[in-house]
């Protein structure tokens, strides 16, 4: 899966200019582990976080998230 664009809590979209590094990795504030993506947005670096969901069954394979400040 790549990302293209972040629609933030207000209803903005940004758009991904590129991302840098995809790894595994922990989500420190929030808690939870999966892929982190090291993209950049406008010129500014941020991480965007992919964690899997456990469910066996259903369409929702997971949830994407980025960690406030």
């Amino acid at each position: 899966m790549i990302p293209k664009e972040l629609t933030w809590e207000d209803g903005l979209i940004y758009e991904i200019d590129r991302i840098l590094d995809i790894r595994q990795a922990a989500a420190m504030k929030a808690g939870g582990r999966g892929d982190r993506y090291t993209i950049s947005v406008r010129g500014k670096q941020s991480y965007l976080f992919f964690e899997r969901s456990t469910a066996n069954s259903g369409n929702n394979i997971g949830r994407w998230f980025v960690e406030q400040k």
